[in-house]
């Protein structure tokens, strides 16, 4: 595995193909905490349906 500099859509593609094929998203997890601070950063007053599964 190499590091490598993409952008947001591309994850974003990325984790939606690997959501619909039912794989895992844990190989991405510091990626997903960057693109969480991301969006509070930048969207932080967006709003977005959620369904949250306790």
């Amino acid at each position: 595995m190499s590091e490598k500099r993409i952008t947001v859509k591309e994850f974003a593609d990325e984790l939606t193909r690997r959501l619909k094929a039912g794989q895992t998203v844990d190989c991405c997890k510091k990626e997903l905490l960057n693109l969480a601070a991301m969006a509070k950063e930048r969207l932080g007053d967006e709003k977005i349906l959620v369904d949250w599964k306790d």
